[in-house]
């Protein structure tokens, strides 16, 4: 898994959390602008945690069904 890879997953998550926590803002009636900065804030929040935790997780070899980023053992 290279550096390309990373960088994609870390834009879908940023992209998705995003939208989920501005949509969730605009119903709380929040102001646009108090809402953009909340998802901004918390997704890069988020992201940060995610990829990180998946790139520690990677190194020590742990497989994650869900996330489908480790080869299965079949294929090696």
């Amino acid at each position: 898994m290279g550096f390309k890879f990373w960088i994609i997953r870390a834009l879908n998550v940023f992209i998705g959390v995003l939208v989920i926590l501005f949509i969730v803002q605009l119903l709380k009636q929040h102001s646009v602008e108090d809402a953009i900065i909340f998802a901004l804030t918390w997704s890069g929040v988020a992201t940060l945690v995610f990829i990180g935790s998946r790139v520690y997780q990677s190194r020590k070899g742990a497989e994650c069904a869900l996330c489908n980023d480790t080869p299965s053992k079949e294929n090696k």
